[in-house]
């Protein structure tokens, strides 16, 4: 079986000649020599802020309903430095609409026919293929790092990094997914990517090299996805706090509230935690601690009694203080929540 070409630097024209795609040109021809470094599929009728440069942006047209809209959408794929454009025919309509054509004709941006047979997934895994070939290692880092946030976003398959985990020698049973902090340049066991100052190691070792770090859970080849979304969850987490987060780690109520950024913590500082420390210390009263015990105690009055040496009517005073002061029962599972989350940002 003849494999497909693979030019270190593909251009437009290049395309046209791979085997699997069978593209047709039907618009642009002046725009042939240009580069395209990946493929992007849209259905936005403005696709060029999402746009790095030097893409073929692929649709099925289903926003392309008149002149107008063509025109905008090549108008915004050309700002968005796109090589050329796809039209997938089959779905939306069974040939390339001609309004679409003059579009692309009016701005020398190469208009592609994609056949129906073809799927858009097919594009992105072909470079990444292509770019595994390669031997740049740090592009080819950069690109795996792309491909895996992919991945992630249900944009392309895990089976496209199903050659690179082979040759790295991994159990595609017991795959997990390793979000580390910066660059790293030395050599790990497993698939590496780089991408936005965070290197994404697919591994069979939960291992961490490095901190900050997340760690994703195990798993086969198809968990890939949500192996990378629970290890950068568990990153940004760790960038807050320090040291390795895991995903087993990820649903805590403390884990939560590390994710909370300053302004979401905000009202609860405001509203509760702020009302009681005030009146603390205005009138010499012990609300906040009372309220860290309460909540220690699960919300139990009894246990809450004894640990502060009070008498229950004594406390369920202060408890109905703290209501009259912050608006949230502390008796109520809802409002206690709030509570809590107020306390920890207090502290």
């Amino acid at each position: 079986m003849t494999s497909d070409p693979a030019p270190p630097h593909v251009t437009v024209r290049d395309l046209l000649e791979v085997p699997r795609f069978r593209l047709r040109l039907v618009g642009g021809e002046g725009g042939l020599d240009r580069p395209v470094r990946w493929a992007h599929s849209t259905e936005l009728l403005d696709p060029g802020p999402y746009l790095d440069g030097n893409e073929i942006v692929l649709t099925v047209g289903a926003a392309l309903r008149d002149a107008g809209a063509c025109a905008a959408f090549v108008d915004s794929a050309k700002a968005g430095r796109a090589s050329a454009i796809g039209y997938g025919v089959g779905d939306m309509t069974d040939t390339v609409p001609d309004e679409l054509r003059l579009a692309c004709d009016r701005v020398g941006l190469p208009l592609l026919e994609v056949p129906p047979e073809v799927p858009f997934l097919g594009f992105t895994e072909w470079f990444a293929e292509r770019l595994a070939s390669a031997g740049d290692e740090r592009h080819e880092r950069e690109e795996t790092g792309r491909l895996l946030r992919m991945v992630r976003d249900g944009l392309a398959s895990a089976e496209a990094l199903r050659p690179r985990i082979d040759d790295a020698g991994l159990d595609f049973a017991a795959l997990l997914v390793v979000a580390m902090d910066g660059t790293v340049d030395e050599d790990l066991p497993g698939v590496l990517g780089q991408a936005d100052n965070t290197a994404l190691l697919v591994t069979n070792d939960a291992h961490v090299w490095t901190e900050p770090a997340g760690v994703g859970s195990a798993g086969p080849l198809e968990h890939l996805p949500l192996s990378i979304a629970e290890s950068l969850t568990a990153l940004d987490s760790a960038r807050r706090t320090g040291g390795v987060v895991y995903a087993s780690d990820l649903a805590t109520f403390q884990a939560l509230l590390d994710r909370l950024d300053q302004d979401q913590l905000a009202p609860f500082l405001e509203q509760i935690a702020r009302p009681l420390s005030d009146y603390d210390a205005a009138h010499g009263t012990r609300l906040t601690e009372t309220l860290r015990a309460f909540l220690d105690m699960g919300g139990a009055v009894g246990a809450t009694s004894r640990a502060l040496f009070l008498h229950p009517n004594t406390l369920r005073h202060r408890l109905s203080r703290i209501e009259s002061l912050t608006g949230r029962d502390p008796m109520t599972f809802e409002d206690r929540v709030a509570l809590a989350i107020a306390v920890w940002a207090g502290r």
